[in-house]
């Protein structure tokens, strides 16, 4: 009797509980997210400001774990390889993964991530030392078209080295780039007049001001609203629009409701204002591109990057 009472109830029990799993609801349980770099960079800030408010909106706890290293190839490769369910998650600075992936034998390809959404637009910018005599890109570009390879352009990172190749090549001069293992290294050989120019972010501004360096321009679209005197590149006749953005991204394959609840989450969390000041705090232009925005975006961005990157290996190589 006991084993025929077992075997009826087994049945609808069994089916319920097939039924609560099919039901259950992403989250439904703690998320990481994974930042390919050391802690307390932009890439970790950016990562915590938004897993903080995001923990919130989808109920469920957030840690942000960093896995530096190799420029960022170790972390990324990790993030690419986790399970596309949604609980493992990735924050890192765009185009690292694209320059990477171009220079380097990586486990990863563009195509191995899900972009969900950005949330800064950091553009790069040129920088002429305390002792330039160029203090305009009009200047800049006629020295450098009448002495090619005269102007020594200093970078730090793939970022920086392509940016530095990119302005050159579109200003129609011929620069002799210097590659520096970090920004610290970059600013004091422009700060001590080593090099006549760096290519470094937007972030590098008032430590270079503040020591006498002169800002030439931007890579932005439009001028930048903390740095309001600082013209574009593209006003002064140079079309170029380079910077880094902060995406979050998830391995590819998400299942369309993990990936509904995210971008859904991450929309209704966009215009914050307590996030948005946080940003502010830590000097990052705060700039949202949701899932459709995002990846439109990164599509323009990698037409634009990939021939620099093809006709400049050996300098990546070096």
């Amino acid at each position: 009797m006991k084993t025929k009472l077992a075997v009826l109830l087994s049945a609808p029990f069994l089916l319920a509980a097939t039924g609560a799993a099919q039901a259950e609801e992403y989250p439904s349980k703690n998320i990481q997210i994974i930042v390919p770099y050391s802690a307390g960079g932009g890439g970790d800030t950016v990562a915590r400001i938004v897993a903080d408010r995001l923990s919130e909106e989808l109920g469920r706890q957030i840690n942000v774990v960093n896995r530096e290293g190799a420029g960022g190839e170790i972390g990324i490769a990790e993030i690419a390889r986790n399970d596309a369910d949604g609980y493992t998650l990735g924050v890192f600075g765009y185009p690292d993964n694209f320059v990477l992936e171009h220079t380097r034998d990586t486990n990863f390809s563009f195509d191995s991530l899900e972009y969900l959404a950005a949330f800064d637009d950091m553009p790069m910018g040129i920088f002429a030392s305390p002792r330039s005599d160029h203090g305009s890109l009009e200047e800049l570009v006629e020295y450098g078209q009448a002495n090619p390879g005269a102007l020594v352009i200093g970078e730090s990172g793939a970022l920086g080295m392509l940016h530095a190749l990119a302005f050159s090549e579109e200003a129609g001069m011929t620069t002799t780039p210097i590659r520096y293992a970090g920004g610290g290294e970059l600013m004091n050989a422009l700060l001590g007049n080593h090099i006549d120019l760096a290519s470094t972010s937007s972030m590098s501004h008032d430590p270079i001001v503040d020591a006498g360096g002169t800002p030439i321009g931007f890579a932005a679209e439009e001028r930048m609203a903390m740095f309001p005197d600082v013209p574009t590149f593209k006003e002064q006749g140079v079309d170029l629009v380079m910077g880094v953005s902060r995406v979050l991204v998830a391995p590819a394959g998400l299942p369309d409701d993990v990936r509904e609840a995210l971008t859904a989450a991450l929309d209704a969390i966009s215009d914050d204002e307590a996030m948005i000041s946080n940003f502010e705090n830590a000097a990052i232009p705060y700039r949202y591109l949701d899932h459709t925005a995002v990846n439109e975006m990164l599509e323009r961005s990698n037409a634009v990057l990939a021939p620099v990157i093809e006709a400049n290996l050996d300098q990546f190589n070096n």
